[in-house]
């Protein structure tokens, strides 16, 4: 759902989810630029408040207007992968970050285990150019909840709220622990175009990892 002050707003129209009136479009966000004269939305598709079912991954599409928004054409660019930090859903955080690169991206993904959802947060780059193309995907984590972070009011939880990045390339990551603490996380441009970069892709398998 799309809310503002007075009333709320008519649900988010996709490809995916034609009909309004099934399934949920979850944590999406505004890209920070006009792609082909038209707003950029990354979107989450999902069956449910809580199944993503069928659904599930990070989309991309364009829309012509914020009013009554709809995305006609919906790419999933960051797909869900069994036994991954992603393997249940996963979704974008706050907005991405113009680097000389590429568009730094940080996303959450659930995993469940045997003492329940487990949330991370997650980086990625897309294209300078094309947002919608995945340039490096780095295995594993950025942040999981560690210590005191994994008690709460949901525990074993870390979720993104924000971030931004200074005139000096200092990026601050703004994220909340078990819907209980809100942190701060302090990095640079330099630091997580090099992170992004050059860790190894997942592969998927135990003998492929270790290989990397």
């Amino acid at each position: 759902m799309w809310y503002c002050k007075d009333k709320r707003l008519n649900q988010l129209g996709t490809s995916s989810r034609p009909d309004q009136s099934f399934g949920q479009q979850r944590n999406v966000v505004l890209h920070p630029e006009f792609i082909n004269g038209k707003y950029a939305l990354y979107t989450r598709p999902q069956d449910g408040f809580i199944e993503t079912g069928s659904g599930g991954g990070i989309g991309f599409g364009l829309t012509d207007s914020m009013e009554r928004a709809e995305v006609l054409k919906e790419k999933i660019i960051d797909p869900k992968v069994y036994h991954t930090i992603m393997e249940v859903k996963n979704g974008l955080g706050p907005a991405p970050i113009k680097t000389s690169n590429g568009w730094l991206q940080l996303g959450h993904g659930v995993r469940n285990t045997a003492a329940g959802l487990r949330y991370v947060l997650y980086a990625f780059m897309t294209d300078k150019k094309d947002p919608s193309r995945v340039i490096h995907r780095p295995a594993g984590y950025l942040i999981a909840p560690r210590c005191e972070e994994r008690v709460g009011d949901v525990s074993n939880v870390v979720f993104g709220n924000g971030w931004i990045c200074d005139n000096g390339g200092t990026i601050y990551i703004y994220y909340a622990s078990s819907d209980t603490r809100l942190h701060v996380a302090t990095t640079s441009v330099e630091q997580l175009i090099d992170y992004c970069v050059n860790t190894p892709k997942d592969g998927l398998r135990s003998a492929a990892t270790v290989k990397e």
